[in-house]
């Protein structure tokens, strides 16, 4: 199935089977999920109603966020290079009872949980002071840099937002987009 022609609201959530959960926080989880034999990341974010946006404009609202972030970053090439997970989609409302109990602590939200599908990446491990190398450094700022380029401003940038993908060459992708910021013109 290819998802960039198919809507993820048309997806039966039956289809979506939870492999794991990754991690957890007040405002998200994160799956490894399959969709027709493919992996996926599906960060569901919890939905408590809009939270709004600050005195001085900046949105509160962390799903909203992110999903403007990776639309950003999807039709720039920061996708593409490597330096952001590729995105597939967005869910609006997704039905906690129909992923059973792994879904149950949304169960309590005011709202059904939006969700933004993600490329999976095997084999990563968030950067530390154990695997990072001077090698990785000038990677991190490239992605960065790409990051501007797209118009997006990360605003969160910690070691912990920043995975190390091993492979042939290792890389560093971005990741955690739920405060960035975008804007439609990039200027001073």
């Amino acid at each position: 199935m290819d998802l960039r022609s198919t809507s993820l609201t048309d997806i039966d959530p039956q289809n979506i089977h939870i492999i794991r959960e990754i991690t957890r926080s007040d405002a998200s989880s994160i799956f490894e999920v399959a969709l027709d034999t493919r992996k996926y990341a599906l960060k569901l974010f919890h939905n408590n109603g809009d939270a709004g946006y600050t005195q001085k404009g900046r949105d509160l609202d962390r799903f909203r966020c992110e999903l403007n972030a990776y639309k950003k970053l999807d039709t720039s090439s920061a996708c593409t290079r490597g330096f952001v997970p590729k995105f597939y989609g967005s869910i609006d409302r997704a039905d906690p009872a129909a992923f059973h109990t792994t879904f149950q602590h949304f169960a309590q939200d005011k709202l059904k949980p939006r969700a933004i599908l993600l490329e999976y990446l095997a084999d990563a491990e968030t950067l530390n002071c154990v695997n990072y190398s001077d090698e990785l450094y000038p990677q991190a700022i490239e992605g960065m840099e790409e990051i501007h380029r797209a118009g997006v401003h990360h605003q969160d940038i910690y070691p912990k937002n920043l995975l190390l993908v091993h492979g042939n060459p290792d890389r560093l992708v971005w990741i955690d987009f739920d405060v960035a910021t975008t804007f439609c013109r990039v200027g001073p």
